[in-house]
């Protein structure tokens, strides 16, 4: 009994549960309502709560019962294969019937209220009760469209969500995309500079890319990663650059334990390592430093704690040295993926700390993992 139920109301675009609490609040306002004009017109006989009560109840908690029917004949209008005339004639003759239906069973049950209350039961046929059941499903039927009305406004707004979601993830798709041939653009041409002054250090370096890649394919759906994960990648394309540059690059981690189940937008710190190793690393005169801390602080942005993603990295750059010319692709990527997850509710930093450390911060508000 209790699975037929769940069934009937499954595909209702709102929950039972705020349908009845609806009607609820709907007979409440018009008990009320009756109960102000009863005062008003100041009657000569006892305002009856009970009576009016359970007459307001029946009248939209039957709705209740009825919403599934009423979602049905809805969705006829939003059918897209059948002409729009043919639409409307098919849904404004079902909402007449049951309007009507919906009338019918109101009376019934007034009248057997009406019998309990007085010992006196109403015959169907007779003048009133045929006058009260036309005015009746006229009430109904207006009922009935401000349902619909609720139920289609429902569906229109989860439908703009869907398609929301859809834009903004297609959009970090792309992003995402123009990323991934930036890094191995990046990754090969170190990899083929490498070739003919070290062989074997090549070699090593395409074994780890090989590895490097297949991670990034087993979490390339993912849009949002844990701490951890991106921390793993970060590790895997660190050992790399370290393949190359050897004892010309330390890097340290400074990484929180309650950080790690922490969700973050995959691959959004790769870029900022790799400015670190082109703009810190490759230029410096002795031993280039990476430093990377992850822990969770308070953000006055925010008004709370927040995730803080940081890396920081010294510039000691040699006389004569020329500053390679970037696209500034990586930093604007990072930007622009933050402000999709997290629209204004992030903070992202890149600056010279000193004339010799370079520091690049990104604040996110803490998603914990499901």
């Amino acid at each position: 009994m209790h699975l037929t139920k769940k069934l009937y109301y499954k595909n209702l675009p709102i929950s039972i549960k705020k349908i009845v609490w609806g009607a609820l609040a709907t007979s409440i306002f018009f008990v009320l309502k009756a109960y102000t004009n009863h005062l008003i017109n100041a009657y000569n006989y006892e305002f009856s709560w009970v009576l009016i009560s359970l007459k307001t109840g029946i009248t939209y908690f039957i709705w209740v019962v009825l919403t599934p029917l009423v979602y049905q004949l809805t969705n006829t209008l939003q059918n897209t294969k059948v002409n729009i005339s043919i639409k409307i004639f098919k849904f404004l003759l079902g909402a007449m019937l049951l309007a009507f239906f919906h009338q019918l069973l109101i009376s019934r049950l007034n009248d057997g209220i009406y019998y309990l209350n007085s010992g006196y039961f109403k015959s169907f046929f007779g003048h009133n009760n045929l006058v009260v059941l036309v005015i009746g499903s006229f009430s109904s039927f207006i009922e009935l469209l401000v349902i619909s009305a609720v139920f289609l406004a429902s569906d229109y707004q989860k439908k703009y969500i869907l398609n929301q979601k859809a834009l903004i993830a297609a959009q970090l798709n792309a992003l995402r995309m123009q990323l991934q041939p930036h890094f191995l653009f990046n990754t090969l041409h170190s990899i083929a500079a490498m070739i003919d002054i070290d062989t074997k250090n090549a070699q090593k370096m395409l074994s780890k890319l090989g590895l490097l890649l297949r991670n990034m394919l087993e979490y390339d759906a993912e849009q949002m990663v844990t701490v951890k994960e991106e921390l793993n990648f970060i590790k895997d394309y660190l050992d790399l650059e370290q393949v190359r540059y050897q004892d010309r690059i330390t890097i340290k981690y400074n990484i929180s334990e309650e950080t790690l189940s922490l969700k973050v937008p995959s691959m959004i710190f790769q870029p900022l390592v790799e400015n670190a190793i082109k703009y810190g690393v490759i230029p410096t005169v002795d031993e280039g430093e990476i430093n990377i801390n992850i822990h969770l602080e308070y953000c006055d942005i925010l008004q709370e704690r927040g995730l803080i993603l940081e890396i920081t990295n010294t510039v000691h750059i040699q006389n004569g040295y020329k500053k390679p010319e970037g696209t500034g692709l990586g930093l604007k990527n990072v930007n622009k993926r933050l402000q999709q997850f997290y629209d204004n509710a992030y903070t992202f930093n890149a600056h010279f700390e000193t004339p010799d450390v370079y520091i690049a911060k990104i604040i996110v508000p803490i998603i914990k993992q499901l």
